[in-house]
């Protein structure tokens, strides 16, 4: 019987597991290997907070790209009058994501086995025809196809924040239960990076009642756009058949300006133009050489990401009114370097534009840079190992790790390995847009076939 190991169990080990456990019809063992044993929630959808809600809306959170409403329809269950443009709570997904596998496990097919292992895999050894995976309580696991559907990592420490490794004051991982409970309600909190992290971390102190000053610093002190309302479907524009075509960097912003610029006379919103590029946004990012690569991650992704992840509206409302009411400020500039101190944290600041570096003091620092994406710095063993021996290999750029287009792993020599594949948002790599339940969906219920055929 053939086994099939996936590693992680948030959405796309979920989402991937489901979607073997329906198309399935032959006899299949299937293993899905999590250290934490929660199945389906992971970090985006194990959050309780009431303010964390989703980013996208409810029409479009379908696990099965053939059934859009599949999760409208659920939600409707308990909230009857959930519209399709309702942007709803994150938890609620994390329900809906149990449902669904829990549906997928008891229809599954004669002959077709489903385990659930709370373990952590720590080594991945070549067999030849196969793969053996040893886990952390000593056994082992023999596998002839494993996929590594690992999710997104805890931010890294920058570096001035180095000193602060070891203070509690320093929230490294914003993430990590109960983390934000030890602030006072008084206490002055700086929260580093001005992104989709920062809007969660500031709501969820004010769900608890926080009255003390916060700041948000980054270096351009972006803020994420809002989605509009939803309640009507937009109509996208349809993009020009040049567009499409290989072109520099600086050709495709001047192409992209214009294009937004023609939507607007013809009654598109911008978003609508940010909508109708996701399905082509891999194709695009494939048609850019190393070079531009890099040069879109230092200059633009910044400008990019704030409209492309977007605020749910009346999460980018309640920012708004913390703003206007003075408890959060929000500021652009750099960390320099930071200290502990009896009296709190002291950073050296640089504000933008400033020759001169000012000191700053606060209770608490919360890291709100959002997920680390460099590999040998994560607390994954099993990855950091992989790429110590070359059985994988991490891109150029540090966004994720190599794959071709049959979601392979590829080696430090740019080998394919027939045994081992990738489903997580570590696809940046090669498909950029690898982050998001609307692309990811497609790429598990790919890799499903792939991996049946």
């Amino acid at each position: 019987m053939e086994h099939i190991a996936i590693i992680g169990s948030g959405f796309c080990g979920t989402v991937l597991a489901i979607q073997l456990l329906r198309n399935a019809n032959g006899p299949l063992r299937l293993s899905l290997i999590n250290r934490s044993g929660r199945l389906a929630r992971g970090l985006a959808y194990g959050t309780h907070s009431a303010s964390h809600i989703l980013n996208v809306p409810a029409e479009r959170m379908s696990l099965f790209p053939d059934r859009p409403s599949d999760f409208l329809e659920f939600a409707r269950q308990q909230m009857p009058d959930a519209r399709p443009g309702d942007f709803l709570p994150r938890r609620f997904y994390g329900d809906y994501l149990q449902d669904r596998l829990g549906r997928a496990i008891a229809e599954a097919a004669p002959g077709v086995r489903f385990s659930s292992l709370c373990q952590q895999v720590v080594e991945l050894t070549d067999q030849g025809d196969h793969l053996r995976l040893m886990l952390d309580d000593g056994q082992t696991l023999d596998s002839y196809k494993v996929v590594i559907a690992t999710g997104n990592f805890a931010p890294a420490t920058p570096g001035p924040l180095t000193p602060l490794e070891q203070d509690p004051r320093y929230l490294r991982d914003p993430w990590t239960a109960g983390a934000l409970e030890a602030i006072p309600t008084d206490a002055s909190v700086l929260l580093l990076g001005t992104g989709l992290t920062m809007y969660d971390m500031a709501l969820a102190l004010q769900d608890q009642g926080h009255r003390g000053a916060l700041l948000a610093l980054s270096r351009r002190a972006l803020l994420p756009q809002a989605h509009r309302d939803n309640a009507h479907h937009p109509v996208l524009p349809k993009l020009p058949e040049d567009f499409l075509h290989d072109m520099r960097l600086t050709q495709r912003l001047s192409s992209l300006r214009a294009l937004i610029h023609q939507a607007a006379q013809d009654g598109h919103d911008w978003r609508d133009v940010i909508a109708a590029l996701r399905p082509v946004t891999p194709q695009l990012w494939q048609g850019l050489d190393e070079v531009d690569r890099g040069r879109f991650l230092r200059h633009l992704q910044p400008y990019w990401d704030v409209h492309r992840h977007r605020a749910a509206p009346p999460v980018a409302q309640r920012i708004n009114k913390l703003c206007a009411t003075g408890q959060l400020r929000v500021q652009a500039g750099r960390v320099l370097a930071a200290r502990s101190s009896q009296g709190g944290i002291e950073l050296d600041v640089r504000r933008r534009g400033a020759s001169e570096t000012v000191v700053e003091r606060f209770d608490f620092l919360i890291n709100c840079t959002g997920p680390s994406t460099n590999l040998r710095t994560v607390d994954e063993p099993l990855l950091r190992g992989l790429l110590e021996q070359g059985v994988i290999r991490q891109d150029k750029q540090g966004l994720g790790l190599d794959t071709d287009a049959g979601f392979h792993l590829l080696d430090a020599q740019g080998a394919v390995n027939p045994h081992l594949y990738l489903l997580s948002p570590m696809l940046r790599a090669s498909h950029w847009e690898a982050t998001a339940v609307p692309e990811l969906r497609v790429h598990a219920a790919r890799l499903a076939e792939l991996l049946l055929a």
